[in-house]
């Protein structure tokens, strides 16, 4: 059986609060889920920054924000974000630190930077060999870099609507997979 699952949709289409609202119904059903979410900062009706917020805690770091990276930083800029190394590290350790307590762990939002080997890509690597169900939280424009990166089979279990009828499906799909993955 797959030991991963796929949270995927367009651009905007808030796909971050599905994986809160998927971590929180499989939490209610008394599996331990962990990793991370991405949320955006916006002003003026703008993205400018996105911060990671670790599920189950209440930590939470800024790993991107609009501008260029200053000169001697130990910041990569990509597009029109820069990247903070630092802030994706601790982002990544609460990824792997999931990945060994939790039965899943979520990964938001993976996409060009993983694929390019930066941002989450080690600890989601690492959390793809372990115990855990991984779902991975992927925009559909990037979802074909992202399952060719990774060498990902096919999931044990899809969401690309929130229509409830899905929705109650995918958590069915995950609950059984990760119950199984829990089994000796």
């Amino acid at each position: 059986m797959a030991r991963w699952a796929l949270l995927v949709g367009g651009k905007g289409d808030d796909k971050s609060a599905l994986a809160v609202r998927v971590a929180a119904e499989l939490g209610a059903r008394g599996l331990r889920v962990g990793g991370v979410v991405q949320d955006p900062i916006e002003e003026d009706g703008e993205r400018r920054a996105y911060v990671a917020r670790r599920l189950g805690g209440p930590e939470t770091v800024v790993v991107a924000r609009e501008g260029a990276a200053a000169p001697g930083a130990t910041e990569a800029a990509v597009c029109s974000y820069v990247f903070d190394a630092g802030a994706f590290e601790r982002a990544r350790e609460w990824i792997r630190q999931g990945s060994r307590e939790a039965d899943v762990v979520v990964i938001d939002e993976v996409s060009k930077l993983e694929v390019a080997r930066g941002g989450h890509h080690d600890a989601i690597r690492e959390a793809l060999g372990g115990h855990a169900v991984v779902v991975l939280v992927v925009r559909g424009d990037q979802l074909f870099s992202v399952v060719e990166r990774f060498d990902l089979g096919e999931p044990c279990a899809t969401l690309e609507s929130a229509d409830e009828g899905a929705f109650a499906r995918f958590l069915e799909d995950l609950a059984r997979a990760a119950t199984a993955a829990k089994a000796p």
